[in-house]
């Protein structure tokens, strides 16, 4: 496949149009995260007027190489044929590094702003974030397909997550991996995509002293920021980001689950057990469709649709992920196959933009992960 037909815009890329290169632009926060929120939620589409690009996602690749993974283990396309065209994949990934640091790391195509003048992340400088979920689809293609250079991205990944990203909020025992080097952000479901990597680069291969002790640390943060009914906040009590949400939660017990999986370490089955309860009690509609938040099911959302089906399909709840699947697919597909970024008239869309990394690439990765699953129940 063209590397063009995984080019796309994102809902925070607005500040990619050359007009934010001026030097007012360049440095207000105010007049940038505003721009950013106006983009995001114009009735129309204001992208081509900016000049706003089209680009690859690293992330959006990461997701599209785990889906291949899974539809050539599930027997669903050709083995020879995925396994080339991860190849291809693999290799742009490679070019798509962010250069300067430690190890294999990623971060998006696109400068962004946070709220309140904080945490503003410069184009492409890495997060463990977007290099947990591309390690988390070369770990699934290594795992099909054999491939080395996924194997060798992954282990060369860990040592920008044991050498670059801060330790905070916390005591030796027990810590949380910071967002990304630049900052020191306690983030719940950030921290668990470093233990999931480094327990996937160990898995690999990656023998350095004390790595598996310093993922089972931040588990057991991750496991301390557990609330009394099961749930987590997106990040730390002070933050003022205290809310839970349907994707962010399902991060976390999807890494919870790698990382015990590959492990063997069953120190937080409680901790999975009362967030998996909690996930599948609160996130879903009496249609089965994701709620975003755990006291509003508004908006319907395809990365909240598409994690949801990786999660009940990693605690083995196939049946009810195909009944997701269904009331998304109807909810929120194209006919061409795509996926909507959210319904028609809800808040915060810009009417027909294809948001290919938040929409399709996530509703693909959850898709296949089901195709697969479902597969191996059919299996002799």
């Amino acid at each position: 496949m063209a590397s063009e037909k995984l080019l796309g815009w994102d809902p925070y890329d607005a500040l990619t149009s050359p007009i934010f290169r001026l030097p007012l632009l360049r440095s207000n926060w105010l007049l940038r995260f505003g721009a950013q929120q106006v983009v995001l939620r114009f009735p129309i589409n204001l992208r081509p007027l900016l000049r706003t690009p089209r680009q690859l996602n690293a992330v959006t690749v990461g997701l599209y190489i785990q889906g291949l993974a899974d539809l050539a283990a599930a027997g669903s396309i050709d083995h020879q044929q995925a396994s080339n065209e991860v190849n291809e994949w693999i290799s742009r990934l490679e070019r798509l590094r962010s250069p300067g640091w430690s190890g294999s790391c990623w971060g998006y195509p696109f400068p962004w702003e946070g709220r309140r003048g904080a945490h503003r992340t410069e184009q492409n400088f890495p997060t463990v974030v977007a290099t947990g979920m591309i390690v988390n689809g070369l770990h699934n293609a290594w795992k099909v397909f054999g491939t080395e250079s996924a194997r060798e991205l992954i282990v060369d990944s860990a040592r920008f997550v044991l050498n670059d990203l801060q330790h905070v909020d916390g005591d030796d025992q027990a810590w949380c991996w910071s967002y990304s080097p630049a900052d020191h952000q306690a983030v719940v479901n950030a921290t668990m995509k470093g233990s999931r990597l480094i327990a996937q680069a160990v898995d690999a291969g990656f023998d350095e002293p004390g790595a598996i002790e310093a993922a089972t640390s931040s588990a057991r943060w991750a496991a301390q920021q557990q609330q009394a009914d099961g749930g987590w906040p997106y990040a730390v009590a002070g933050d003022p980001r205290s809310w839970r949400d349907s994707f962010h939660t399902g991060y976390i017990l999807e890494c919870y689950d790698t990382y015990r999986s590959l492990t063997g370490n069953d120190k937080f089955d409680e901790t999975i057990e009362r967030g998996w309860q909690h996930y599948r009690s609160t996130f879903f509609t009496d249609e089965a469709l994701p709620k975003y938040f755990d006291n509003n099911p508004e908006p319907l959302d395809p990365t909240a649709a598409g994690q949801a089906l990786l999660t009940l399909v990693a605690f083995g709840d196939t049946g009810f992920a195909a009944s997701v699947s269904t009331a998304v697919v109807e909810q929120l597909g194209n006919a061409d196959g795509s996926f909507r970024y959210r319904p028609r008239g809800a808040r915060g869309r810009a009417g027909g933009v294809h948001y290919i990394r938040w929409s399709t690439a996530w509703m693909f990765a959850g898709l296949t992960s089901l195709v697969r699953a479902e597969a191996g129940k059919s299996s002799p």
